[in-house]
């Protein structure tokens, strides 16, 4: 009887620390579940072959930013869509515009050298010539320098930003500016027929173990691919109109999944990937479970 009465009187008590306690087990499952890293949560929908993937990720604000999906080898090469003719001579006359590519020839070595040096040859020689002017001058006198020029010029700026960046990581600063342009332009050039898909995957894993022996994840790649198009365009990125601006939001937005990029790459292939050159998928590069629901209709 003792014992019943103890048993009644204690289990309020013993409920509520059994719901305290189911409490805390799904409040933990629940902030795992959002710690668990973007990159492990995968798209087992994405019909390419893990290699091109990763290769969509790599290239992903520069396909984000012409409207590209990223189940499809440069953001547009699904069946039928190589008979488009406008698109098709729209995507030559950016290769011609803006890489001087006008065929096999100019594709495979623009985009070799690209992988080779790129514009971190540039950016390299640029440096030390700025290193010799500044040497020893910390970032907040650099600041001060850029706003000789620019008075809302702030960490952000291109000589501080630049400088910092070389100190930093050398010329591998814009690595991840070389290798993601390598590995989507390289489709560019497959789907207009200037490569082959050999040769796609061979440019393209190239420019993938460069990536993936520097940096540690998708992060630091994208950050560098920034601060690559920073460099090119030579402006400052605090400044809300640069084209690095809206790079960087479009990154945050694909990042966090908002519209219109719903679909996150960074989540879809891991950053360390093992990449191949072995062709396992179509000419599309549809892998073979995939392929009868990508059919030319």
């Amino acid at each position: 009887m003792i014992m019943l009465y103890v048993l009644e009187t204690l289990s309020p008590l013993i409920i509520s620390i059994v719901g305290a306690l189911v409490f805390i087990l799904i409040l933990r499952a629940i902030v795992i579940h959002i710690q668990k890293p973007r990159e492990s949560k995968g798209d087992k929908y994405t019909p390419m072959s893990p290699t091109l993937q990763w290769m969509n990720t790599a290239g992903s604000i520069l396909l984000a930013t012409n409207n590209g999906n990223f189940r499809y080898m440069a953001g547009i090469f699904y069946p039928g869509n190589e008979n488009r003719i406008e698109m098709v001579e729209s995507i030559k006359r950016s290769l011609w515009e803006y890489w001087e590519i006008q065929g096999h020839e100019s594709a495979m070595d623009t985009m070799t050298r690209l992988v080779r040096s790129g514009m971190r040859k540039w950016y390299d020689k640029e440096m030390k010539k700025l290193e010799t002017i500044y040497h020893g001058y910390s970032e907040e006198e650099l600041i001060e320098i850029a706003k000789k020029e620019n008075p809302k010029a702030d960490e952000d700026s291109f000589l501080p930003k630049m400088i910092m960046a070389y100190r930093r990581y050398g010329e591998n600063a814009l690595l991840g500016w070389d290798m993601g342009r390598a590995a989507y332009i390289i489709q560019w050039c497959y789907y207009v027929g200037y490569v082959s898909m050999e040769e796609v995957l061979e440019i393209g894993v190239e420019a993938g173990h460069q990536a993936q022996k520097f940096f540690q994840n998708w992060e630091e790649m994208m950050e560098s691919y920034v601060l690559g198009c920073q460099y090119w365009l030579r402006e400052d990125a605090s400044d809300p109109n640069s084209m690095t601006a809206k790079r960087w939001k479009t990154y945050e937005m694909l990042w966090e999944g908002k519209k219109p990029y719903k679909k996150i790459p960074y989540s879809t292939i891991s950053f360390d990937t093992p990449l191949s050159k072995e062709i396992i998928t179509n000419k599309y590069g549809i892998m073979p479970a995939y392929q009868k629901y990508y059919k030319y209709r």
